[in-house]
């Protein structure tokens, strides 16, 4: 606490209206806290003409108070808010010296600042933010013969109220700001909350849980859980034996709401983990489950971009699945086993109005006949011995919103038939063991490798359910129809298959390309991909695998054989079962290829084969 006395002249510099405004808005905090205080102290010295004067950082006037004469004599040297007492002038005033040094000053005035200051002391002290940087300066001027020390004291004193108010002020906005924040989370969550003390009464809740079982928030404070949940004491002794409350299906006691909701309950607990109280959230079952969905089933990987299309055959196929992508009817997706046929459902699906919603297939030749129903329908609780508890969830239900596919329609049994033909027509279905009409709303992608047709002619397949699922037929050419694709499918496999693998891709040269290319692919595309595994993992050895030569070789081979063993009479039953066997080398195994080759059905197929032990075929 220091004079000093200074004989150069200064002019205090100012700040231009709009400039002022800028300095104003940003310390807007400071004065506000600051102001009650300078008024306190105004009041402390009225009487005894004092001048009282805040800036911010830069020394810009924010405010200035005091007696009338002092203010008065202070406009007449030009000082007033927008003047600046910068670091510049730390000689010859007590707010510079203060912005230069950082410490509480007293100081004389000079003629050379202010002629009528002539006999005038300021004191002045900094205001500092938490980190300590200088956010302001309080100076008090007055009649030297009314300023001592203790003066300069009471600045001091007053600057560092002021910090304190800052601080607290600060503390307190961020808390207003938390708890604002906190609400604008919890009142934005998709699922409703009860806060509940340790007298069982609803303390707090969210708008979600409001809005969800339509009531308002003032009927349900301070009222007892248990109105609403019935098991709430059941749910506490869980809690206190400190076993998980998690996605229980509980009846909600308000007559009005009908929708069913999960629960769960946490207890809310201190530092020394005492519990303060309970926390119960609850979701609407539907929306649980719909969102299970989503990240369970909408796992569709294929978009019309991922096919290969580089032959004409292949590229119209493609436009045409583009184009009706869009549309609602229902579509029949034929062709050969091992086409691609799900991979064009899943990019019709991709690039149709439901590409957000669940995309949920279904083999209906690879399900028991007496498990089918439940599984496209789903069951209710005790619906049959071995029902899982809670019942089960059906295909048409999984897929709401979305789209269903039908694999190997044809598979399907009759009564089967009949029911989904139902669901076709009514738009809606009841789950096995239940009697409640369930409304659904999916598009029906169905395929098959039979021809459907002539399924109908033998009375196999139903003919108003043929024409309910053919509103849109889109066949798929086998491989051998457009071998332009094969090199581009082969080079696709080889960089997937070797990644996958962790091994080197193996060269194909051309003359190999042209075996590829010059091959039947009974099996078509799923064939051409094992294939290529199977060149990855005995990386080429410079062979391809024997099945490789063109299929007119294969032919060539059966039908020296078959004359062969012509030349000597054999029971039919020996030609036969040597036909079947050779038919299944020359379709990899295809059943309903090969039952379509001998015209016959698969399932009599299946018979032969068993008569006749044929080994390799379960």
């Amino acid at each position: 606490m220091a004079e000093s006395v200074h004989q150069k002249p200064y002019k205090l510099s100012g700040f231009p209206q709009e400039e002022l405004k800028r300095h104003l808005f940003y310390s807007n905090d400071l004065i506000d806290v600051c102001r009650p205080f300078i008024k306190q102290l105004e009041t402390f010295l009225e009487g005894s003409d004092f001048l009282s004067v805040l800036t911010d950082q830069t020394g810009c006037v924010l405010y200035m108070g005091g007696a009338d004469e002092m203010i008065q004599k202070a406009a007449e040297a030009n000082i007033g808010e927008g003047s600046c007492f910068d670091r510049a002038t730390s000689d010859i005033t007590a707010i510079g010296h203060v912005l230069e040094y950082d410490q509480a000053f007293q100081l004389k005035t000079h003629t050379e600042l202010a002629p009528v200051f002539s006999d005038w002391k300021c004191s002045a002290a900094p205001i500092h933010d938490k980190k300590g940087n200088i956010i302001g300066v309080l100076n008090i001027t007055g009649h030297q013969n009314h300023v001592f020390e203790h003066t300069l004291g009471l600045v001091v004193m007053m600057t560092h109220a002021i910090e304190s108010k800052l601080q607290s002020s600060a503390m307190n906005r961020k808390l207003f700001e938390a708890q604002h924040y906190a609400f604008a989370m919890m009142n934005n969550l998709s699922f409703g909350v009860f806060a509940v003390d340790l007298h069982d009464q609803i303390q707090w809740v969210n708008d979600t849980a409001c809005r969800s079982i339509n009531i308002r928030r003032l009927d349900l404070i301070n009222r007892p859980i248990s109105d609403l949940l019935p098991p709430w004491k059941k749910i506490k002794r869980i809690l206190l034996s400190e076993i998980k409350f998690l996605d229980e299906e509980l009846p909600i006691n308000i007559p009005e709401c009908r929708e069913r909701f999960l629960f769960n309950a946490y207890p809310i607990n201190a530092e020394n983990n005492e519990i303060l109280g309970y926390l119960v959230t609850f979701r609407s079952y539907e929306r649980a489950f719909q969102l299970a969905n989503k990240i369970m089933t909408h796992q569709t990987r294929f978009c019309f971009d991922d096919i290969v299309a580089k032959s004409t055959v292949s590229k119209r196929v493609l436009d045409f699945a583009r184009k009706i992508a869009r549309s609602p009817s229902t579509v029949l997706i034929t062709g050969e086993s091992g086409t691609g046929k799900e991979v064009f459902a899943q990019a019709i699906h991709n690039f149709s109005a439901r590409a957000d919603k669940p995309f949920i297939a279904i083999n209906c030749g690879a399900i028991s006949p007496s498990l089918i129903e439940s599984e496209l329908f789903g069951y209710e609780e005790g619906a049959f011995t071995g029902a899982i508890k809670g019942g089960k969830t059906g295909k048409f239900e999984q897929a709401a919103g979305g789209t269903l596919f039908l694999d190997e329609i044809g598979e399907m049994p009759a009564d089967m038939q009949v029911k989904l033909l139902r669901v076709l027509q009514e738009g809606s279905f009841t789950k096995v063991g239940g009697d409640k009409s369930i409304q659904t709303d999916v598009r029906i992608i169905a395929a098959t490798n039979r021809n459907l047709q002539d399924e109908v002619n033998e009375k196999k397949f139903r003919l108003d359910l043929y024409y309910r699922l053919n509103v849109i037929n889109l066949n798929i050419p086998p491989l051998r129809e457009r071998p332009e694709d094969i090199p581009t499918l082969v080079q696709f496999f080889l960089v997937r298959k070797s990644a996958g693998l962790s091994k080197p891709i193996p060269k194909i040269d051309k003359e190999e390309m042209q075996k590829l290319c010059s091959y039947a692919w009974p099996g078509n595309i799923r064939e051409l991909e094992n294939t290529i595994e199977r060149m990855i993992i005995l990386q080429g050895q410079g062979d391809l695998p024997e099945m490789c030569v063109p299929e007119s070789t294969i032919i060539s081979k059966s039908e020296t054989k078959v004359q062969n063993k012509s030349e000597e009479i054999q029971p039919l039953w020996i030609i036969e079962k040597q036909y079947i066997e050779e038919g299944l080398k020359q379709t990899n195994g295809n059943m309903s290829l090969l039952a379509r080759k001998l015209d016959i059905g698969r399932n009599t197929l299946y018979q032969k084969i068993k008569k006749y032990g044929i080994l390799g075929v379960s």
